[in-house]
């Protein structure tokens, strides 16, 4: 079970062998903490030293992100396991096979972003769709040709351009299905706007599922391939998360504000968050689409079975060389 605890004035505690929510004095929930995988808590409050204690014994995850929707912190038990996964992790991270990994999960990126916009425009049929579509494709396709002679770094640049650039022709295009009254002009991690917003929250509940596979498969979530190794940064998770973003968020959040479920008005122009009810429905909304099943290679699965094969497929070619394959869906 994956819990969730948003709002402020809420604390954490230990009771016997349960976990306790409370909200200022009030008990609102109790769970058995041998049921909880994980907790990812956003707002203010505070945790006991005794749940921590409990956490660890149960091998609990906690995973805080900011109300912009930013993954501040996790914290686990200590583990003094998967040593000889962990060295081969860090030494990939430096070589071109890392690279050969990044180009994989960008070309899955790419391939997911022109889905999307194929089955937003299923109806329209808009010709600019089909051209930022096709640009995509270009993208795609010079990926594909790119060769890993030279620097690292340079390759690695030349990567994350071709990434850029699909992903402005994919926002470019994701605009047109975007009622005008929300104000969407372009895709920003610092926004002033409701949809940046909604998407900075949905991509971070997102990564805290990504996070959550990267350490029950041991891994180690600060060292990407990449994304610069950066302190703090769980470089590996925004690796990882680039082909799950389009299908998971990008779908839920446009589908919110064209059925307006959520509009302007639960943008808190304050600060440019969303306010505690629509950022409640976004979680709602972005958990069913991880736990919902659909068909993969003619197998009924879950993303979030995908997001854990995805690193159980990274840990088998780092300790077996076998091959690593990025997630899309065919249109």
């Amino acid at each position: 079970m994956k819990l969730i605890i948003d709002g402020y004035n809420k604390s954490i505690h230990k009771k016997d062998n349960q976990i306790v929510i409370h909200e200022k004095d009030e008990i609102i929930d109790s769970i058995k903490a041998s049921t909880v995988t994980d907790i990812t808590v956003i707002g203010k409050g505070y945790v006991t030293f005794d749940v921590l204690n409990l956490m660890a014994e149960n091998n609990i995850k906690l995973i805080a992100i900011s109300p912009r929707g930013q993954l501040t912190y996790t914290l686990e038990s200590p583990d003094w396991h998967n040593v000889a996964l962990k060295k081969e992790q860090y030494k990939l991270s430096e070589n071109k096979l890392g690279l050969r990994i990044s180009k994989e999960l960008i070309i899955s990126k790419m391939k997911n972003q022109k889905a999307t916009l194929t089955t937003l425009n299923k109806n329209k049929q808009l010709k600019r769709v089909f051209n930022h579509r096709s640009k995509i494709d270009e993208c795609i396709r010079q990926l594909s040709e790119l060769n890993f002679k030279g620097n690292n770094e340079d390759i690695r640049m030349r990567i994350m351009g071709l990434e850029g650039k699909a992903s402005n022709e994919y926002w470019s295009g994701v605009k047109y299905f975007i009622p005008r009254e929300i104000g969407f002009d372009s895709r920003t991690k610092k926004p002033t706007d409701l949809m940046n917003s909604m998407l900075n929250y949905g991509y971070a509940i997102l990564a805290s599922e990504i996070t959550k596979s990267i350490l029950v498969n041991g891994l180690d979530p600060y060292c990407g391939f990449l994304h610069f190794d950066m302190d703090g940064r769980t470089s590996l998770t925004f690796d990882l998360i680039e082909p799950f973003r389009q299908q998971i968020v990008d779908k839920t959040v446009i589908g919110l504000v064209n059925k307006k479920r959520i509009t302007v008005e639960d943008l808190d122009r304050r600060n440019n968050t969303i306010k505690l009810e629509a950022r409640k429905l976004i979680v709602e909304k972005i958990l069913s689409k991880i736990y919902s099943t659909i068909t993969y290679d003619d197998e009924a699965v879950s993303y979030s079975d995908l997001i854990q094969k995805q690193s159980e497929d990274l840990v088998r070619m780092l300790l077996d060389g076998e091959k690593f394959n990025g997630f899309y869906l065919r249109w």
